[in-house]
């Protein structure tokens, strides 16, 4: 048993109650321990108690997960030979809340408000990287300030949430712009990082060069980017020279040049384990690894990523192609580590259930990655108001629900359930 004593504000339907700070006469409970299974219980217990113990162990998973940063016993209410025993439960604790870090620390659906908080910082930070591109190409001068601010903006988002910003950064509609996609893989990347658990330097650093990880195919003919046809010897050259282009960017300009690492992690991202990669072929270990994350996060990015001379893979197609690759184009335990945070059922993925229905992955569950929470939608794609709508495939009542296999455009098509535009 992992208890924890927590405010009774923070006590959520699922959690395993062992003690009151009530004597057990003056409870409306007449259990000891009990599993908070109602609203009408919630409230009981709000009224009755300012804080309450919970068995963490014990407790759904879905009702732990609302905890930003965790509620923790106030000193004065401490004794001291329960000191050493509220210390190794808070260490237990820890080892549970790390193991739940980055693109698993989904919590409960948030709600509107905190969404469109999140969605506005995305559209924030495209707009950013827009204006940087579009001063860039006119040869303006640039500032780096607010696109500081929106990487750490989008660092805290992930931080709280990162299920809900790679959701979302997922459902946005794609205008296949440069700095959407470069945005797309920031978002990508910060989440894989708070889930491999960089410190938030290191987190800065990468998200600053997955926003400009691509800079330098400003420079490149606008031909090249839409041709169709095998590139010859010259075209790739032409292309794979963005890379070349990206470094001088960082390294002309102040705000920037200061940060080698940076220079580093774009000069690198194209860099595979075998050798193959590029500008200089190098492998394995030789390549940075935080360059090696921005291989990995760019690369996924990409193949679930319509682009006009392909279509997108479903995300769970991109994790087993990624997969294969292990040890050829990328480090082997850095590929299972990405495969493990975004799961087999990555958020934002479409999935059929048996039943036909059709759900979008919300929340990954550690415990068995097959059996993510998913959001059933209507015909029109569209999400229930219901909360209910909600459904934990590792919860005991939904035991006879699985997902039949994932989805992209065309089985949509097929099944008849895309919006139909006028």
């Amino acid at each position: 048993m992992t208890k924890k004593t927590i405010a009774a504000e923070h006590v959520r339907i699922g959690m395993r109650i062992v003690e009151l700070d009530i004597n057990w006469l003056e409870s409306p409970f007449w259990r000891r321990g009990f599993t908070v299974k109602t609203e009408e219980e919630l409230i009981k217990l709000k009224r009755a108690c300012k804080q309450v113990v919970i068995d963490i162990e014990a407790s759904a998973r879905h009702s732990l997960t609302h905890f930003r940063k965790s509620p923790v016993e106030p000193a004065k209410s401490r004794k001291k030979p329960e000191a050493e025993k509220a210390t190794k439960a808070e260490e237990k604790e820890k080892n549970v809340r790390e193991n739940r870090k980055g693109l698993i620390a989904a919590p409960e659906l948030l709600n509107r408000k905190e969404l469109q908080i999140i969605e506005g910082n995305i559209a924030i930070a495209v707009n950013e990287t827009k204006d940087l591109f579009t001063r860039v190409n006119d040869g303006n001068r640039v500032s780096f300030k607010k696109l500081n601010d929106a990487v750490h903006k989008l660092m805290d988002d992930a931080l709280n949430d990162a299920a809900s910003l790679l959701l979302l950064s997922r459902l946005k509609e794609k205008e296949q712009s440069l700095a959407e996609k470069s945005v797309n893989v920031c978002i990508l990347t910060i989440a894989f990082a708070q889930y491999l658990e960089l410190d938030q330097h290191t987190i800065y650093l990468l998200g600053m060069a997955a926003l400009l990880h691509d800079i330098g195919m400003l420079k490149v003919p606008n031909y090249l980017l839409s041709y169709e046809g095998k590139l010859n010897k010259a075209q790739k050259q032409a292309i794979e020279y963005h890379v070349i282009e990206g470094m001088s960017f960082v390294g002309l300009h102040n705000e920037l040049s200061t940060l080698p690492e940076l220079k580093e992690i774009i000069g690198n991202h194209h860099e595979r384990y075998d050798g193959t990669g590029y500008p200089r072929g190098i492998k394995g270990d030789k390549i940075p690894h935080l360059a090696q994350i921005l291989g990995i996060t760019s690369t996924y990015e990409a193949m679930t990523r319509e682009r006009f001379y392909s279509d997108a893979a479903n995300p769970t197609q991109a994790l087993s192609r990624i997969y294969s690759w292990r040890e050829k184009l990328f480090d082997a335990k850095l590929v299972n580590r990405f495969i493990k945070a975004l799961g087999v059922y990555p958020p934002g993925c479409l999935v059929e259930l048996m039943n036909g229905q059709i759900a979008i992955v919300t929340m990954i569950n550690p415990e068995n990655r097959t059996r993510p929470v998913v959001r059933a939608l209507n015909n029109n794609l569209q999400g229930s108001e219901n909360v209910r709508a909600e459904i934990d495939l590792m919860r005991e009542e939904n035991a006879q629900i699985s997902i039949k296999r994932t989805l992209d455009d065309t089985n949509l098509q097929e099944l008849g359930v895309l919006a139909q535009t006028a």
